[in-house]
């Protein structure tokens, strides 16, 4: 069975602002969750799981920033503004939750936010 990614309403909010202002950015974190799910997918458990790109984050959630090799048409990247999107994996309903998306000055806001949100699935 393979992971199912769900998206919650700041996160889909976000990717909209990043759409208009930062399409770069939001590409490399796009590929990088692609490289993500692809791997959850072929692997037994999310915390075997490992690339440059992820960083642990509180509340067992994982960053997933804008770094990394060339881009699918073999261009190379330019030089992006850190960007994270802020993800939690449900190993028992198998899905990994969007939970936002933001910037490095916007890190502990987007962290406070993504914490309530993942205290908010733990519940129910």
């Amino acid at each position: 069975m393979s992971w199912e990614i769900e998206l919650n309403e700041q996160c889909g909010r976000d990717i909209r602002k990043y759409e208009k202002k930062n399409p770069d950015e939001l590409e490399a974190v796009l590929l990088n969750l692609e490289k993500y799910k692809e791997a959850l997918d072929a692997a037994v458990h999310p915390r075997l799981v490992s690339f440059g790109f992820m960083h642990s984050e509180p509340k067992g959630m994982i960053a997933i920033d804008q770094t990394g090799g060339a881009l699918p048409s073999g261009k190379k990247r330019k030089r992006l503004q850190e960007t994270r999107l802020y993800t939690y994996s449900d190993l028992e309903s198998k899905t990994l939750h969007l939970l936002c998306l933001g910037s490095k000055s916007s890190q502990p806001k987007d962290i406070r936010f993504a914490e309530s949100a993942v205290d908010a699935l733990r519940q129910g």
